[in-house]
């Protein structure tokens, strides 16, 4: 048994203590791990404490931030497990400290309520991993098994190239407030509030000086809300009057760039759709002298006007958004993508491949559907990826493989606070792992891999092989078709393969043509995988999947 005190020291602080006990004995080859745990509740630090100490830790706790901070001061550790909300400093301020004092200490954030606000911003500063609770002696073991693990492979202390994390710091921002604007949809806030916030989000994250929305009733009167720089506001204002013809035109599906180099500032507007003859207007001023907004910043105004777009309909006609909520992140994704004339409609294929093969497998609806949202998915966490790496047509350094690698976990760290996309973020994580355990990012094998991710995998793999790249040809699918037929048992689950293999010729060659996410209906009319109350949701970006 491990000695655990009955009660804490007076404030709320505990001494580093050694393991002890015959559950404690040191394991021969396992170094002893020095673990710092966070929290205000004396219960939860107790069970932590047992937990860590039957693992070869020395244990130091605290209860405040502020006394984690004292601790850290004057020792070096391992490990620091914290809540997150806590009285005084969160263990969001304790996250960027850590990385401020002992940048290679992994951090460890726990929670009992998961936000995307929360799952960003540990993405963005560093956070290792997140214990949801309640959570399990056995979640605690595969944590300490898992960082030693990587202890020794190395994993997260790459070094990075000049600039990179300012720059990946910028897009993790703006994929922030896209799903921030999402999260305030699901809230079903007023709507006069809910605007507020959009525009709060907009400025925040595009990093403007002002932001203006306009919403137009179906009666055709508008309502203006704004934020910001009053003059500059002002000024927004009057180019709106003047291109707002040129903003309906383009029915909701790019944005407008309304100012010129001359001019003391820069701005940007996308139209918001509405139902009827309702309509809105999202418009963003950057001062000159704070730079121009950049061509991915043009992107991310687009995607937070038809998410808001989405919000609204929900918040003004109580309509499902759940689905509506992956179309616009779907769509938001197509656009980047099809920036890129050799990835066009890519994750569309792979969506369309995967829920062939899960329709052939005889999945439920529910399944197949889940399927095809991961493959639509799979490679959402690209977006925060330079494109300087995702197209490069050379190999790839040591140090760029390494971030391409950690897409999936990206992804699953931004899905994963979305409760109704569980399965998705789970799959999207896995679809990198090999059946035969080789895969990252946790080398899992066989049947432990999510059957889904299983499914995207072979999708993915087919349509990266069959697809035209800069550095290469596609492949014949008849040739491709035997790499995958190579790598049953091995890459790939056997199963899956025999299902893939049966689909036949003709659905292949009509699914590897198509481009054009819009149109994923029609090439799902009258097949395997489109069953009963599933739907093909749009397209989505970016690199190969040999990364």
């Amino acid at each position: 048994m491990v000695n655990v005190p009955s009660e804490f020291p007076a404030g709320g602080m505990m001494p580093m203590t050694e393991p002890t006990g015959p559950s404690a004995i040191a394991q021969p080859g396992l170094d002893i791990l020095r673990v710092l745990l966070v929290d205000d509740n004396a219960h939860v630090l107790q069970f932590l404490t047992s937990a860590f100490k039957m693992h070869n830790c020395f244990v130091s706790t605290a209860g405040t931030a502020e006394q984690a901070l004292d601790l850290l001061a004057d020792t070096l550790f391992d490990l620091v497990v914290s809540d997150i909300k806590m009285p005084g400093l969160s263990g969001l301020d304790l996250l960027r400290a850590v990385k401020g004092k002992q940048p290679a200490t992994p951090v460890v954030l726990m929670t009992g309520v998961p936000s995307i606000n929360s799952a960003v911003f540990g993405l963005r500063h560093g956070a290792y991993d997140y214990l949801p609770k309640p959570f399990s002696v056995k979640e605690v073991q595969q944590l300490i098994q898992r960082l030693r693990k990587d202890r020794v492979s190395g994993h997260g202390n790459l070094g990075q190239p000049a600039g990179l994390m300012e720059e990946l710091a910028r897009r993790q921002t703006g994929m922030e407030g896209l799903f921030k604007i999402g999260e305030l949809a699901l809230q079903g806030l007023d709507p006069g509030i809910f605007v507020d916030t959009v525009l709060d989000f907009t400025i925040q994250s595009l990093r403007g000086d002002a932001a203006l929305l306009l919403l137009r009733d179906h009666e055709g009167n508008f309502t203006p809300s704004q934020k910001g720089d009053t003059a500059l506001v002002s000024s927004l204002l009057s180019l709106l009057h003047n291109a707002f013809n040129e903003l309906v035109a383009t029915g909701g599906k790019e944005a407008l760039t309304l100012t010129t180099r001359e001019q003391p500032f820069t701005a940007l507007a996308a139209l918001i759709p509405g139902v009827g003859k309702s309509m809105g207007i999202l418009c963003l001023g950057r001062d000159a002298q704070n730079g121009a907004f950049l061509p991915d910043e043009k992107e991310f105004l687009l995607g937070y006007a038809q998410t808001t777009a989405l919000a609204l309909q929900r918040i003004l006609l109580r309509e499902n958004l759940e689905s509506n909520l992956i179309d616009t992140i779907s769509s938001f994704v197509n656009a980047l993508e099809a920036k890129d004339l050799y990835l066009k409609g890519h994750s569309a294929r792979v969506s369309l491949y995967a829920g062939e093969i899960a329709g052939t497998m005889s999945l439920s609806p529910l399944q197949v559907f889940v399927t095809r949202r991961a493959g639509i998915l799979h490679d959402l966490g690209k977006l925060v990826i330079l494109d300087s790496i995702l197209h490069k047509p050379g190999r790839l350094t040591k140090e760029e493989y390494a971030l391409i690698t950690r897409h999936p976990l990206v992804a699953y760290k931004i899905l994963k606070p979305l409760r109704f996309l569980a399965q998705e973020a789970d799959a999207i994580k896995y679809h990198h792992e090999r059946y035969d355990g080789k895969g990252y990012p946790d080398g899992l094998k066989g049947e432990e891999i999510p059957l889904p991710a299983r499914i995207v995998m072979v999708a993915d793999s087919f349509d990266a092989m069959t697809s035209t790249r800069p550095y290469r040809s596609a492949l014949p699918h008849d040739v491709a078709l035997a790499e995958v037929l190579r790598g049953k048992g091995v890459q790939f689950d056997p199963r899956v393969i025999e299902a893939f293999s049966s689909i036949p010729r003709t659905r292949i060659t009509e699914i590897s043509r198509y481009y054009d996410a819009r149109a994923t209906s029609v090439l799902g009319d009258g097949s395997r995988g489109a069953q009963a109350g599933t739907e093909v949701v749009t397209c989505k970006p970016a690199v190969e999947v040999d990364c």
